[in-house]
């Protein structure tokens, strides 16, 4: 692995969203094939057939006041390619420590945009703002910063290719998973509704609590592997709304009102975990086994937000949701049944508030009874596969003819089981696996 460092700082003028580029890592074939090795990841998942370069980038975006702030994200690009390249919009899930974020990930190997970037993509991955090295807090799902983190991205990204000297091809693919899902969402509708500047080719939205006020708000009385994501949502929603509380106190039982206190960049998700679980066991005599996340919260509060249409929570949490439009361009949304984080009704209830209205291609994909953890890789090499699919491969690929066969209205089958139909248009050919799986559709020019 050869590690370069470069960087390049732009003037601060409000006209340039990009800040400026770092290359931390570059990746030879060897490398990336290391790099499937490492992850478990199939081979069928892509084709390694470039070298990549892995750049923290920072570029300007707007909080939810309006204001601009510097926001950080990662880009991962195949080089040595005289070609245009579509291009992977990839949406992260729950983060707490900016250390976690992809800006700081990309020496250590972050899989999905090395192996993306190798098979031909041009990969884009924000920080979202407030993690990373960007200003001000993390509004964990709150759908329009999310949304307008990574399109801010995307229109900066135009100026980095420029200077790097790589080219895209203007199809855009978007996908994430978990909170990454809730991101992807939130920037089809962000796209489609308000920013029309870029034309969505397709999206997988995966595993997302797109139903924050009714199916998400579910797991409060159940036993939670992740307690800490519901003071997260807390303690983002009263950055945002500034209504929840005057005080925590309001809301969290006696132990609990300083737990908000870990959201400030610095701790993990598991260490925040470990420190509610410890409140609980040491306070109130509850193990992980029996604790909620209903058993922090004080019983007036939560009295209220159950039957108070107009309590400030409640709002906050419907304005959040993400099934109250209608999708423009084609979309795969997976989800597995056994999902113990995000309940899978979150994808059922967005799949049928969708589904009576779009025009163009939705799907609901139900990966099988596995958790939200088994469940990531599944997805995602799933969303891959589907955009393969759709995606204008450019033609410097090497290509052994032997290898493929011309077809037409060729079924196949994707990782998760479910028969795809695909049919030949003027010269497109399909390279078929004994695993039935796509590996490449290539458009041979």
């Amino acid at each position: 692995m050869k590690k370069i460092i470069v960087f390049t700082l732009f003037p601060l003028l409000s006209f340039c969203q990009l800040i400026s580029y770092e290359l931390i890592q570059t990746w030879s074939i060897d490398d990336v094939q290391d790099v499937y090795n490492f992850s478990s990841v199939p081979s069928y998942a892509g084709d390694v057939n470039y070298q990549v370069e892995g750049y923290k980038v920072s570029y300007y975006s707007t909080d939810h006041t309006g204001n601009q702030v510097v926001t950080t994200g990662a880009i991962y690009i195949p080089i040595d390619s005289k070609c245009s390249h579509p291009v992977i919009s990839w949406q992260h899930g729950t983060i707490v420590s900016d250390f976690g974020a992809p800006s700081y990930q990309i020496d250590s190997g972050n899989f999905i945009g090395i192996l993306a970037a190798s098979h031909g993509y041009i990969v884009l991955m924000s920080d979202y703002l407030g993690l990373g090295d960007g200003e001000g807090n993390h509004n964990y799902c709150h759908s329009k910063t999310e949304a307008l983190s990574v399109i801010d991205l995307i229109s900066s990204s135009y100026d980095f290719f420029d200077l790097v000297g790589v080219d895209n091809n203007d199809q855009l693919f978007l996908m994430g998973y978990s909170q990454g899902g809730h991101a992807t969402l939130a920037t089809v509708k962000e796209l489609e509704e308000v920013n029309n500047n870029f034309q969505i080719t397709a999206s997988c939205p995966m595993a997302g609590p797109y139903s924050m006020s009714d199916a998400q708000v579910e797991m409060l009385n159940v036993v939670y592997p992740n307690p800490g994501y519901f003071p997260y949502v807390i303690f983002s929603y009263q950055n945002v709304y500034e209504n929840l509380y005057n005080d925590p106190s309001e809301i969290f039982k006696p132990g609990f009102e300083n737990i908000l206190d870990l959201y400030d960049g610095t701790f993990s998700m598991d260490y925040i975990n470990e420190e509610i679980w410890s409140i609980a066991q040491n306070v109130y005599s509850l193990s992980p086994s029996q604790f909620t996340p209903l058993d922090m919260i004080k019983e007036d509060y939560y009295n209220d937000y159950l039957n108070d249409s107009t309590h400030p929570f409640k709002i906050a949490l419907e304005d959040n949701d993400l099934i109250n439009f209608i999708p423009q361009s084609p979309m795969r949304l997976i989800h597995c049944n056994g999902d113990d984080n995000v309940p899978f009704q979150n994808s059922v209830v967005a799949y049928e508030s969708f589904y009576p209205y779009v025009s163009n291609e939705l799907e609901l994909l139900d990966g099988g009874n596995f958790n939200h953890s088994e469940c990531a890789l599944i997805s995602i090499i799933s969303a891959k596969l589907y955009f393969d699919t759709l995606a204008n491969f450019c033609e410097d690929l090497n290509i052994n003819s032997s290898e493929l066969v011309n077809e037409h209205n060729v079924t196949l089958f994707n990782l998760l089981g479910q028969s795809v139909k695909v049919e030949s248009k003027n010269n497109i050919l399909f390279k078929i696996y004994d695993s039935g799986l796509v590996k490449k559709i290539i458009q041979v020019q």
